[in-house]
């Protein structure tokens, strides 16, 4: 129903639409990976939005509902078909993305992998669900499934089945050597993230003889089922004059995202320190990246939306601070996030930057201290990082 149309029936909220209260009210749609910020007004318009008032009982404020509509934010129904509605509110400051370690299992031994060696761990399934389930409870935008090598979980099509339906965005993050034409339909998840790192020189230097061609046909299987895909890109010495050619690559098949960064010193990385790049060189070619949707709110240094979960079920700041947990994120994934320190910008050595705002100070594990500023971040924006700490 168009043209206004949508008066002579009822306002339903999209099935992909939902509330959140993270700083502000939000709608978050789950298939377009958007945050759209609102207002109160629209916050209790929206929450009436279930299908079951007439249009023309809800609000006279035509332009903004046909711009719901167009965006699928709302539905306009013939019929008055109940479908209900919950607003999720986030700790403050909010969770906005979890990455779920559900297996430690590689099939490969990347030689910038910073996970270096684990011994074989599993997440329990029950322990899995019931982690994204708190995430959504808790307002969280996108949980991504990673490990490891996620399709090497024995319970991965069981998770994705058991968490089809809540209020999240779920990215699986692989490899992409393991996916095929036989085992992508069973991939019911909104995104797939590829890592090609380089073209196949590049790739391979660092994955193993044979892996790009894997990951790509990986990639092309999960496009023919329809998953959206994006890319994850690391910047290493073999790869610098690859970066053209993987653009155009990019663009060619319409990837959602492209997340281009520099590998930390730590792990297998800091024994091949022949592929090292400098920070200098590396942003040069991280402005190629787009897409992601950061989703971040100023005022907070890097990784104050985001945690890990292990595969042993305890919680982390992120995947580099796994020695020292927060928790057990099966039993509270709250209590976890509320144990976790917390660095506003403005107790960083660089908050004088104009650039605060937009970098957050960086990566605080690249970064020398942990309100130092990251040099890399520095490089992107072309800033002297002693010059911003004497000021």
């Amino acid at each position: 129903m168009s043209d206004g149309k949508w008066k002579e029936g009822y306002l339903a909220l999209g099935p992909k639409a939902f509330l959140k209260i993270l700083e502000q009210p939000y709608i978050y749609l789950i298939d377009k990976d958007e945050l759209f910020e609102i207002n109160g007004e629209a916050l209790e318009f929206l929450s009436r939005c279930d299908g079951t008032t007439p249009a023309d009982r809800l609000t006279h404020d035509d332009q903004f509902v046909e711009y719901c509509l167009s965006e699928g934010i709302l539905d306009a129904l013939a019929k008055p078909s109940f479908r209900p509605i919950e607003t999720a509110r986030s700790p403050l400051p909010s969770l906005r993305f979890l990455e779920l370690q559900v297996t430690s299992r590689c099939n490969l031994a990347c030689l910038h992998c910073y996970q270096d060696t684990r011994l074989p761990t599993d997440l329990p399934l029950s322990a899995a669900v019931a982690v994204a389930r708190q995430f959504g409870e808790m307002a969280g935008l996108k949980i991504l499934i990673s490990g490891g090598e996620p399709m090497l979980y024995p319970r991965l099509f069981d998770l994705l089945d058991q968490t089809a339906g809540l209020p999240i965005r779920r990215v699986l993050i692989t490899n992409g050597t393991l996916i095929n034409g036989q085992n992508v339909e069973r991939l019911k998840i909104e995104e797939v993230q590829i890592s090609l790192d380089g073209w196949e020189h590049g790739h391979e230097i660092i994955r193993g003889r044979g892996t790009f061609g894997k990951a790509v046909r990986g990639l092309e299987s999960a496009r023919a089922a329809g998953i959206a895909v994006s890319i994850a890109t690391m910047i290493h010495r073999e790869n610098l004059d690859e970066f053209d050619r993987m653009a155009a690559f990019i663009d060619e098949i319409g990837a959602v995202s492209w997340g281009i960064d520099l590998p930390c010193a730590t792990g297998r990385f800091s024994r091949n320190e022949g592929l090292f790049v400098s920070p200098r060189q590396a942003a040069a070619f991280m402005g190629s990246a787009f897409g992601g949707g950061s989703h971040s709110a100023p005022g907070f240094a890097c990784g104050h939306h985001l945690m890990t979960v292990l595969p042993s079920g305890l919680g982390a700041k992120c995947g580099f601070y796994a020695d020292t947990p927060l928790g057990d994120a099966t039993t509270s994934l709250f209590d976890c996030r509320q144990s976790m320190p917390i660095i506003r910008a403005d107790k960083l050595a660089c908050r004088g930057c104009p650039h605060i705002d937009a970098c957050s100070g960086g990566c605080r594990f690249r970064a020398p201290d942990p309100f130092a500023p990251d040099p890399v971040m520095c490089a992107v924006f072309g800033v002297n990082p002693k010059e911003e700490i004497l000021k």
